[in-house]
C-alpha cells in the first residue's frame, strides 16, 4: 500500500511500505482513543496509516527523515567514531568470539562524538519515535553502531526488550543503514505481529550458552520472518518486542547501520537485575527511567543534552 510522510512546509512525500491494518487498540493496529497523528510540533509528522502499519505489525519503513547532507555528514562521524574505537583491534574475523562475528558493536556512540549527539538526539527522529509508539514523550535508552564485517555472520533472532529489566513498556528502535541493504550484505527480517506475543523466552545472541530458538516458540504460532530491504537513509522502525533477526554478509564490504532505541517517558524499572545504564544513573527498581545518560528527546530539550562523565565501554555490549 501507498503511504507516507508530511514534512511541515513541504509537500507530501509518497513512499511504499507494507499494508495497515486497522483493529480495537494500538497493539492490534488502531491508533490509540485521543493520540493526535498530526501536529504542527513534529518536524516530520507521519501519516495515520504508518502509525497504524507500526502498531499491527510491529515494524515499518520510513525514508527521507535525514535530508542528503545530514546522511553523509552522520554517516562520516559514526564511521570515524568506529574507526577511532576499534583501532586496537588487529583480529581477522574468524578468530573473533561468534558474537563478535555478527558485527562491530560500539555503543553509546552520542556520549563521546558531537556530531553523533547530533543524530542521536534528533527531533525529527524523537518526534517519530513517539508518533509511532503513540506516547507524549520519549527517552534514549541507547544508541549503537552495528557494522556487519565481510563474512559476518547472521544475527541470531530475538527480541530486543527480554535483555532490560524494562516490563513491556512502549520501547521502539531506529535502525539507519548508511548502505544499501540487502539479504545478500545483512538485510533485516521481521516477525511480523510478533510484539503482541509479549516478552518471550531471552535469547543469548552471544552465543556464551546455546540460544533458545524463538521462532519455534509456539507464541508465534509457526509465523516466520519477513525481509525487509532497504536503500541508504532509509530508516526501519521496530518495536522492543518484535521479533527478528539480521542476514549474514556474503559481499566484500562493511554494512553499516546505527540503531537508536527510545523508550517512553513514564517507563519504569520493574527488575533489579544489572542494566548498565540504569546502574549508572542509579535508578532503583519501581521508579522512572530518567537520569544521566537518558536524556527525555521529545519534546525536544532546548540545547542539546551534554554526555555523562562517566563513559561506558568503548566496544561490545554493556
Amino acid at each position: 500500500m501507498v503511504v507516507g510522510l508530511l514534512r511541515s512546509g513541504l509537500a507530501k512525500q509518497q513512499v511504499i511500505c507494507a499494508d495497515a491494518y486497522f483493529q480495537p487498540n494500538f497493539l492490534t493496529g488502531e491508533l490509540r482513543e485521543g493520540f493526535q497523528v498530526s501536529t504542527p510540533d513534529y518536524p516530520v509528522e507521519l501519516k495515520s496509516d504508518v502509525i497504524a502499519d507500526f502498531a499491527q505489525r510491529g515494524f515499518v519503513v520510513t525514508p527521507d527523515l535525514l535530508n542528503p547532507d545530514e546522511l553523509t555528514r552522520y554517516q562520516q562521524a559514526v564511521d570515524a567514531e568506529v574507526t577511532n574505537r576499534t583501532a586496537f583491534d588487529q583480529r581477522p574475523l574468524g578468530e573473533k568470539s561468534i558474537y563478535e562475528q555478527c558485527f562491530v558493536q560500539c555503543m553509546r556512540l552520542w556520549e563521546t562524538n558531537d556530531i553523533v549527539r547530533e543524530l542521536t538526539c534528533h527531533p525529527a527522529l524523537a518526534g517519530a519515535a513517539a508518533q509511532l509508539l503513540q506516547v507524549a514523550g520519549v527517552r534514549l535508552w541507547q544508541d549503537q553502531a552495528l557494522y556487519k564485517e565481510p563474512g559476518g555472520r547472521e544475527t541470531t533472532p530475538h527480541q530486543d526488550q527480554t535483555f532490560w529489566p524494562l516490563g513491556e513498556e512502549a520501547l521502539i528502535s531506529a535502525w539507519l543503514p548508511f548502505d544499501d541493504v540487502t539479504l545478500a550484505n545483512g538485510a533485516m527480517s521481521y516477525v511480523p505481529g510478533s510484539h503482541k506475543a509479549g516478552r518471550l523466552k531471552v535469547v543469548d545472541i552471544t552465543h556464551t550458552t546455546d540460544p533458545y530458538d524463538i521462532l519455534s516458540d509456539p507464541a508465534l504460532n509457526g509465523a516466520s520472518p519477513e525481509l525487509v530491504e532497504v536503500p541508504a537513509g532509509s530508516i526501519i522502525w521496530h518495536h522492543g518486542l518484535t521479533v527478528h533477526q539480521a542476514a549474514a554478509n556474503s559481499t566484500a564490504n562493511t554494512r553499516r547501520v546505527f540503531t537508536i532505541v527510545y523508550i517512553s517517558s513514564n517507563a519504569r524499572r520493574i527488575k533489579v537485575w544489572y542494566a548498565y545504564p540504569l546502574e549508572r544513573a542509579v535508578v532503583a527498581e519501581g521508579e522512572l527511567i530518567q537520569g544521566v545518560g537518558m536524556p527525555e528527546l521529545w519534546p525536544p530539550p532546548p540545547e542539546l543534552p551534554k554526555p555523562p562523565t562517566d563513559i561506558g565501554r568503548a566496544v561490545g555490549p554493556q
